[in-house]
């Protein structure tokens, strides 16, 4: 996964994965297939991890929990080495018009955290927190192109308290 993340699909070759895994030629081809499939089994984990980061900072149901999430991912986007951003933005630029298998991999995660957004909106709804005439899916989408966004900005060299401006204007419309 690092060594995708650093490098994209297209700039890592065999080698590179090779030297990245400690795997010889015959192990990566043995349990992967190819380097797609290794690819594909990298940004698995990748998804997974942040989306269950997401569900753990959102578990609450609570707009400071939405705060929290969103200064996370701001803060995964701006203080990674190399300043990588995030590998679902990269894979998305990179790869999605180009290959269907992770164009559906991305398409899921992004709803997924959409879902979660929504989630939390509704609770946040119900206890009072956020108007309930606010439209919720309208607004949870908002809310991932905030952090797809940020992943965007990390990458491109915007600070963590740069990343927390975008956070403070992306809450200033969900209260």
């Amino acid at each position: 996964m690092e060594v995708f993340w650093d490098q994209g699909y297209a700039g890592t070759s065999l080698e590179d994965l090779i030297a990245g895994t400690g795997l010889s030629r015959g192990s990566i081809y043995k349990a992967f297939g190819d380097k797609q499939g290794l690819f594909l089994a990298a940004l698995d984990a990748y998804i997974s991890a942040n989306v269950n980061a997401m569900r753990e900072c959102l578990a609450d149901g609570s707009v400071a929990a939405i705060r929290a999430a969103l200064l996370a991912a701001g803060r995964r986007s701006a203080c990674g080495p190399g300043r990588r951003g995030c590998l679902i933005v990269n894979s998305t630029c990179e790869l999605a018009g180009q290959d269907e298998l992770v164009h559906q991999r991305l398409r899921a995660a992004l709803a997924c955290v959409e879902g979660l957004f929504a989630d939390t909106l509704r609770v946040c709804q119900a206890t009072g927190e956020i108007d309930p005439g606010v439209e919720v899916e309208g607004l949870a989408r908002f809310l991932v192109c905030t952090v797809q966004g940020m992943g965007v900005l990390g990458k491109a060299g915007q600070d963590e308290r740069q990343l927390q401006q975008v956070v403070d204007a992306a809450m200033s419309v969900v209260k």
